[in-house]
């Protein structure tokens, strides 16, 4: 890792600010080297390549000259750009310049530091958009590693443009790292991380945020910094650490914009970084969003029931996984996409049930409720169950409540008091439990109307009675003056 790391200890010459008066003085002096440079251009890149140069290298080997090499590296440029504005979700303004120097004293013209330090072998100059590469250095690397190198340079462009260029020198690197393909051995183990913590040697953030303190112990700062990179991304995404960079365009410094990105102060996300550390350093370092993403929490989301921010989170995921080569993870994306939705239709189809039952629509309750059951049952998701359960038990009581108040309003028609009032009266109070208060005033109204008719009825008994009474009375009476006997008055 640090082999390919190394490689942009200049951005922007930034390195070079810093060491050029101790690089200039041990850089060997030898006559400025003349370049013939020609140029090959591609969709996204104009290459810069040298045909001829004076002096000439006594040893040949000493000189990459000729278009091979440029057309060697046009086979994959493009398609590194392509992935990379992807990944950022921007493009660049092109074509960049990808300049190949031919002899090591070329390179060290432009970037003088590289003459006592071999592992540097390329630098991106964003005032210029131009890669510098030295191809002396590079002519045994593999064009997965030559892509490698240029993938790291490109996504410096791309964190400056999102930034504004305010993206401070530890976060440029290590998130230029981040975007590096891992290789078949172990080029992104974190040993000098863990030799570099076990001295006590790491840095602060805001050391971090210094661009001397980075590039004046790399060895430390290079894979520390990827950490930090590695932990945001790994912990809160790759979208959420795309609005850091957004934020860092706008905000004073970068923890204003981390706190603005993130919901917490930077020095929380720091905190929570060094207890990430011990996980990072065994396992989680070989996970990465762009090569080998970690579905596990947007899996957990989608066992959880958690589907609004499953289906949220899946959707940057799927579309980073479509620029990715990662067959089989985006396989199961799309699967805990569909579950996701499969899951938001069964939690709509809960909230009509809800819904539903508030509104007293107890049929489409019961109807609704029981189609929820079956999506969770087939999502494997259980817990909503029982709440669902619980709608479905009130609305068939609220049914059976309701047939209740029906029997007693024809009970009551009937003229049968006592077993209307029974059936209208339970029905009342189990509807004012469910809530239902149209029903229950209905239910209300009915007991009034009953002991109105009870009280008519008892009125209708009593003036029928008083009625006879009077009529008895009225008939003794007639009797009486029909057999007195008749006096008859003789004079």
């Amino acid at each position: 890792m640090f082999r390919r790391t190394v490689s942009t200890l200049i951005l922007a010459l930034s390195l070079w600010v810093v060491a050029s008066g101790a690089a200039a003085a041990q850089a060997p002096e030898a006559e400025p080297v003349q370049v013939d440079w020609q140029e090959l251009a591609t969709d996204h890149f104009l290459l810069v390549y040298a045909d001829s140069i004076e002096p000439v290298p006594a040893d040949p080997a000493d000189c990459v000259c000729g278009s091979a090499e440029a057309e060697r590296y046009a086979t994959f440029v493009d398609d590194v750009y392509l992935e990379l504005t992807a990944i950022f979700g921007v493009t660049l303004d092109t074509p960049i310049n990808l300049r190949l120097f031919p002899t090591e004293e070329s390179y060290y013209q432009v970037n003088p530091i590289a003459a006592r330090l071999t592992g540097v072998i390329a630098h991106a100059l964003n005032n210029r958009q131009e890669i510098a590469i030295a191809s002396a250095r590079t002519q045994q690397m593999t064009d997965a590693e030559l892509a490698n190198n240029i993938r790291h340079e490109l996504a410096h462009f791309f964190a400056s443009q999102l930034s504004d260029g305010k993206l401070t020198a530890g976060f440029q690197e290590g998130l230029a790292q981040y975007v590096e393909t891992p290789d078949d051995g172990d080029g992104n183990s974190p040993a000098l991380l863990e030799q570099a913590q076990s001295q006590g040697r790491l840095l602060s953030w805001a050391e971090l945020d210094e661009a001397e303190q980075v590039y004046s112990d790399p060895q430390v700062a290079y894979p520390q910094s990827l950490s930090v990179v590695a932990f945001l991304i790994d912990r809160y995404g790759l979208p959420a650490f795309l609005d850091f960079l957004r934020l860092s365009a706008t905000e004073p410094g970068y923890r204003t914009a981390l706190e603005a990105a993130y919901g917490q102060p930077a020095t929380t996300l720091e905190t929570e970084w060094q207890a990430y550390l011990p996980d990072y350093i065994d396992n989680r370092w070989q996970i990465n969003a762009i090569y080998a993403y970690d579905l596990s929490r947007v899996r957990e989301l989608v066992n959880n029931g958690a589907y609004t921010a499953a289906e949220t989170e899946l959707q940057e995921i799927i579309t980073l996984l479509e620029s990715t080569s990662q067959p089989d993870t985006l396989a199961e994306a799309r699967a805990l996409q569909l579950r996701a939705a499969q899951g938001q239709a069964a939690n709509a189809l809960t909230a009509e049930t809800r819904t539903a039952l508030q509104s007293h629509r107890y049929e489409q309750t019961i109807e609704t409720g029981r189609r929820a059951i079956t999506a969770y049952r087939e999502l494997g998701y259980l817990d909503r169950l029982s709440e669902l359960n619980i709608y479905i038990h009130r609305a068939e009581t609220g049914q059976q409540a309701l047939a209740q108040l029906q029997r007693g309003q024809q009970l009551l028609n009937g003229l049968n008091f006592r077993q209307a009032e029974t059936e209208i009266y339970e029905a009342t109070i189990t509807l004012q439990a469910l809530d239902n208060q149209p029903a229950a005033a209905q239910g209300q109204a009915l007991l009034t109307l009953l002991t109105e008719r009870q009280s008519w009825l008892a009125y209708g008994l009593l003036g029928v009675g008083l009625m006879l009474v009077l009529a008895n009375i009225l008939r003794r009476g007639l009797n009486r003056t029909r057999l007195a006997p008749l006096e008859v008055e003789f004079t």
